[in-house]
């Protein structure tokens, strides 16, 4: 049985549980959105203060269905504290995914908005001089006119628009993609007793520059669909409000709205994939985790000075670390005596 059929007897067993708690999570990304109304820095504030915390409160408790909690609020809610733990803090990579993805919006934006001028230009000589008289207002210091000129104009909103849709498409795409494929890390650091997540993260990292090949394989084999979905929902909250609103931000608000609605019901599969990844490639991860802990750590001393309390803490991963890879090779080298 592969991964995905795993992950899906899993979904399936549980699928009225995983339902709720996925519906749950969507509605704080949908109340977080209202509020972003208010202003995109709002909303980039409730990402670490409430989307991603619930987020690990879903992923927690996801994995607790089968080992026999119950669903309730309080359960799920009880994992709210763990977001803001050394154990987690760091194992997502919520920041470098989103300078990433800000990076592929902004870089998306220019291509679109590059390729869509100049088949404007070329085709539409009457489009071709309204750009060069915005361009001679601005470059006469005609500032305000140029900048009304540019807001008035139908194709120019046009083509704005259609960039910072396909752009803000395909840049949540990769920001959730992102920290969907480090949803590895928090198993890695919960399976290791006192091992912070940003040492998680760089030995997942580590990782995968040996078996990268076969762990993309069976990543997107299993979560292929979350794509479609995203694009699908992102497209149809876009087309919801377009011809309500000309606000590009408005409407690129209900394309995330969207994306996270036709995304729900597949988030906990999603979760129960990277849960069977991890059983799948644990024993290799704890095969390099002692050398690269001892490396983390060393980097740690060096970078800033630890507290007797941290390096007591680092020690003991590490201990924990060797008689964790002890034990394996014991139970192996067991396994090749009885089967001689």
């Amino acid at each position: 049985m592969n991964i995905a059929q795993k992950a899906r007897q899993t979904y399936q067993k549980y699928l009225a549980s995983k339902l709720a708690i996925a519906f749950s999570f969507t509605i704080f990304v949908l109340a977080s959105l209202a509020l972003g109304i208010l202003g995109s820095y709002l909303f980039l504030l409730l990402v670490p203060i409430v989307i991603l915390p619930i987020f690990i409160c879903l992923q927690m408790t996801n994995s607790a269905f089968a080992k026999g909690m119950s669903l309730s609020q309080k359960n799920f809610f009880s994992f709210y504290r763990a977001a803001f733990t050394p154990t987690l803090s760091g194992a997502y990579q919520v920041l470098s995914s989103f300078l990433k993805a800000a990076l592929l919006y902004f870089g998306l934006s220019f291509v679109t908005v590059f390729i869509m001028l100049q088949f404007y230009l070329t085709r539409d000589p009457f489009f071709a001089q309204q750009i060069e008289s915005i361009s001679a207002l601005a470059a006469n210091g005609n500032l305000v006119e140029a900048l009304a000129a540019y807001e008035n104009n139908a194709n120019i909103i046009f083509i704005s628009s259609i960039a910072t849709f396909i752009s803000g498409g395909f840049a949540l795409l990769a920001f959730l993609h992102f920290i969907g494929r480090n949803s590895i890390v928090p198993h890695l650091a919960l399976s290791m007793s006192s091992m912070p997540g940003r040492i998680a993260f760089s030995i997942h990292r580590q990782g995968l520059k040996f078996f990268k090949r076969e762990f993309n394989i069976d990543y997107y084999r299993a979560t292929w669909l979350g794509t479609p979905l995203l694009l699908i929902g992102f497209a149809g909250g876009v087309l919801a409000t377009y011809f309500l609103t000309r606000d590009p931000y408005l409407i690129l608000l209900s394309g995330f709205a969207g994306a996270f609605i036709a995304l729900t019901p597949f988030l906990p599969y999603y979760l129960d994939v990277m849960e069977e990844m991890f059983k799948k490639y644990k024993d290799r991860y704890i095969a390099i985790s002692i050398d690269q802990a001892k490396k983390a750590y060393e980097e740690i001393k060096v970078a800033q000075k630890l507290s007797e309390e941290q390096q007591d803490e680092l020690d003991k991963l590490i201990s924990d670390l060797q008689k964790k890879a002890d034990t394996k090779n014991q139970d192996q080298e067991e396994k090749s005596g009885e089967e001689e």
